[in-house]
């Protein structure tokens, strides 16, 4: 069975709904790393070697957040930006990185329905298109880009995307990971 890492970088994870509903869902599972960004750096001194070794002892990475102005969050770009460093996370000569191959999934969350995320929506664009940041990053690190994106609109679907986060945790998948 993989090794699941899922990093989350909610900055106040006991005042979520959404986001603590998910991790709730995997805490329990044995193959299961959960790791709180802002728990584990309230200062923002992030330990990068810490962080890269514990990328490097996990099969499949789920890179969980709220979405906050079209992005991360402030330490979980930080985390990004120190972490993802060159020659480590990537390559600009085409040899593999230390992520390469391993799988990775975005988790987001929104404070809003999913009808904001549209182009008729109050904010003109999809969240695929908005945080299309991440998937270039994302292949960028050599990572195996699972889809979809899993998402949380407003507090709709909590449990329903509490269940597909666990499910997609549960075993390695080898093709597309599941979409209910």
């Amino acid at each position: 069975m993989s090794k699941v890492l899922l990093v989350v970088g909610h900055p106040d994870l006991s005042q979520s709904r959404a986001n603590k509903a998910m991790v709730d869902a995997v805490r329990d599972l044995a193959h299961v790393t959960v790791h709180d960004l802002y728990a584990t750096y309230p200062d923002f001194q992030i330990d990068v070697a810490a962080e890269q070794a514990l990328l490097a002892e996990h099969d499949v990475i789920v890179f969980q957040h709220p979405v906050f102005w079209y992005s991360t969050t402030p330490l979980f770009k930080q985390w990004q930006d120190m972490v993802f460093t060159f020659g480590w996370a990537f390559t600009m000569d085409g040899s593999a990185s230390q992520l390469a191959g391993k799988k990775a999934v975005v988790a987001v969350t929104t404070g809003v329905p999913a009808d904001h995320y549209t182009p008729e929506g109050s904010n003109k664009a999809t969240i695929e298109t908005l945080l299309s940041n991440w998937q270039a990053t994302l292949r960028l690190c050599q990572f195996d880009v699972q889809q979809p994106m899993v998402k949380v609109y407003g507090s709709q679907a909590v449990q329903r995307t509490a269940r597909l986060l666990r499910s997609l945790t549960r075993s390695h998948h080898r093709g597309p990971m599941p979409t209910r």
